[in-house]
């Protein structure tokens, strides 16, 4: 991949079209349609999509004004993670996570919508997401801790442990802890017009998200939809079994198959490694080096011939009001607004978007070599 950054910015091409719902450019979009509206356009775009076979064209298929409802609803959730950020931010004042906010994907949304995995759009609950990631499980949940006793007026929308995929791992072998939050600000609900839209929260360790990175690497490269747990594929598979030898050699406890052996494991991704080559072609992928055209807001722009294209703003409000417009542009393939404290905590807590596996082979060789050590201690004993 290569990585570059555009210098023209603001001056992208006015498209009536997807400025229509920003409003007053001084100000952050708000929510201009009922969630009924909402709702009723997310089933048109679903609907659409399922009948021309995944595809969907503005204009032609759908009206522009479904467009508009959806994009609005959107960029109106980035008051709601600026807030969130903030708030996130002020809990640590000594051994600070790597925090990372993201404006979810306009295509992620309308394909969320499509397969049913989301099925109201008036109710996702991570169009705004914020990502913290520590060093160890211990630092994780003494901030989640902080979280539930933070004087913030964020209403949890779920029961405690809910989304607790720590100590629940998923059946794909995803590990991480989601909270949900409605906004709230004041002590009486609705005198924002951000109040009660929904921003999701998900702490990670080190070494849950060098595997949740690789699954989202392999399914970009490959199309295989593991992320989602629609693939079935031997790729599948040895992801899996490495989830479980992450979570065993790095942060002693078990993922999702706790019944194999060590030794079983590494023989399975063995066996699974000569039919896919995945750890090999983690090993051969380029991975966008250059950070220095980051800054603390940008959106990440893919296009079709696989250039990675770094856009900068001077605010997350700026960024809010470019998204749109970038993403409409005949070259891009996909994009995605970021933002965190630097641009290296960028790097780190979206390293996806750079093809940055370079954690999880470390991570995966290191288990290996701990698993072979305990093997040759084990022969050792033995002939004792």
């Amino acid at each position: 991949m290569t990585i570059g950054i555009s210098t023209d910015w603001p001056n992208l091409i006015p498209l009536k079209r997807v400025n229509k719902h920003l409003g007053n450019h001084m100000s952050w979009p708000t929510p201009q349609n009922s969630k009924n509206r909402v709702r009723t356009a997310g089933k048109r775009v679903a609907k659409v999509m399922s009948e021309h076979n995944g595809l969907l064209q503005w204009g032609l298929f759908i009206s522009e004004d479904e467009y508009d409802v959806l994009e609005n609803w959107r960029t109106a959730h980035g008051a709601v993670l600026n807030t969130a950020q903030a708030w996130l931010r002020g809990l640590e004042k000594d051994q600070v996570p790597i925090v990372g906010q993201r404006l979810k994907r306009l295509n992620t949304i309308i394909d969320k919508l499509a397969t049913g995995r989301a099925r109201d759009l008036s109710t996702m609950n991570d169009i705004a997401g914020v990502r913290l990631i520590f060093r160890s499980e211990q630092e994780l949940w003494t901030f989640r801790e902080k979280m539930s006793a933070s004087r913030a007026k964020h209403l949890l929308t779920h029961e405690v442990g809910r989304f607790d995929y720590i100590n629940r791992p998923k059946s794909t072998g995803y590990r991480g802890l989601h909270d949900v939050f409605e906004r709230r600000v004041k002590n009486v609900p609705g005198q924002s017009p951000w109040d009660g839209l929904k921003f999701e929260v998900q702490l990670r360790t080190a070494v849950q998200h060098a595997w949740a990175t690789a699954v989202e690497v392999y399914d970009s490269v490959q199309s295989v939809r593991f992320k989602f747990g629609a693939s079935q594929s031997a790729s599948y598979n040895q992801f899996l079994f490495i989830s479980e030898v992450f979570a065993r050699f790095h942060e002693g406890r078990n993922s999702c198959l706790p019944d194999l052996s060590d030794q079983d494991l590494f023989t399975k991704i063995e066996a699974l490694e000569s039919e896919t080559g995945m750890i090999a072609l983690f090993r051969s992928l380029s991975i966008a080096q250059s950070h220095t055209t980051l800054k603390e807001n940008s959106i990440l722009q893919r296009t079709h011939e696989g250039k990675l294209v770094v856009y900068t703003f001077r605010n997350f409000m700026e960024a809010i009001r470019a998204i749109s417009e970038i993403e409409a542009r005949d070259e891009t393939a996909d994009a995605v607004l970021v933002g965190a404290k630097s641009p290296q905590h960028i790097r780190e807590a979206f390293r996806n978007y750079f093809d940055d596996t370079s954690d999880f082979i470390q991570l995966f060789d290191d288990a290996e070599l701990q698993a072979r050590a305990q093997t040759v201690v084990g022969l050792l004993n033995k002939n004792k």
